[in-house]
């Protein structure tokens, strides 16, 4: 039996034109992590979904490395919308990525900062703290990406458990 969230915290989607991008990282404690991105649009359509594993004990250090992953990632047409939100449920990386980017100028010595550069070149950009049960669809691809990396452009061939929760994400 699978456990719904309540409604107060399911994904709400963007406004039309605009796409969200949900981020997350994982870390186990044998130091596997996996990051996962979901990106999807004001129908609530996935546009893409990846994630992908690594070795790292540091959780902050997973959450900035799906942040940074979004560079290679997002499709031409993704960088033209006309707004990006950005979620995710680790409040410090997403408190430093949203200073980082209202610097006047970017500081080539902070290469977290240079990493995350590209972000400035978006129409516009909202970074958001969501509860993690509101990030269950990117929390997935990062626990499932820990051990099988993967991107979908097209999420028919996904497993079950990835196209329950776009379900259940409709509430």
């Amino acid at each position: 039996m699978r456990v719904r969230p309540s409604p107060s915290i399911f994904w709400c989607p963007p406004p039309p034109d605009w796409i969200k991008i949900n981020v997350h990282g994982a870390v186990f404690p044998n130091n596997c992590a996996g990051i996962g991105v979901v990106v999807r649009d004001h129908r609530m359509a996935v546009q893409l979904a990846a994630g992908s594993g690594f070795y790292h004990w540091d959780p902050g250090q997973v959450e900035l490395e799906a942040l940074r992953s979004l560079r290679r990632l997002l499709s031409p047409d993704m960088l033209k919308a006309k707004g990006v939100i950005i979620e995710g449920d680790c409040k410090n990386v997403l408190e430093f990525c949203c200073n980082s980017m209202h610097r006047v100028t970017w500081s080539d010595a902070n290469f977290m900062a240079r990493d995350l550069s590209f972000l400035a070149e978006l129409n516009q950009v909202l970074i958001r703290h969501i509860p993690r049960e509101a990030n269950r669809l990117v929390d997935f691809c990062a626990k499932f990406g820990s051990c099988n990396n993967f991107v979908w452009h097209d999420v028919t061939s996904a497993p079950t458990e990835f196209m329950e929760i776009v379900h259940d994400d409709f509430g």
